[in-house]
């Protein structure tokens, strides 16, 4: 896929460039997965914060249906 972006002036219709053009190769293996994948912050990726992050994700989701 090949993507290049750019703004068209309304009045005379010329067209300038804003991004380059870029192209994306695809991936070997299409992912079949609804899921969004896993975030790659700092603050994600800091050893013990996954876990930490989804007890806070569940305690959160508990209080919300009223489990509390």
């Amino acid at each position: 896929m090949t993507i290049e972006v750019y703004r068209i002036n309304p009045e005379t219709g010329a067209r300038t460039q804003v991004r380059g053009k870029h192209t994306v190769e695809p991936s070997e293996a299409p992912d079949f997965s609804s899921r969004y994948p896993m975030c790659e912050c700092p603050r994600c990726t800091a050893p013990g914060s996954r876990s930490r992050m989804h007890a806070l994700v569940t305690e959160a989701n508990r209080r919300s249906r009223g489990e509390v």
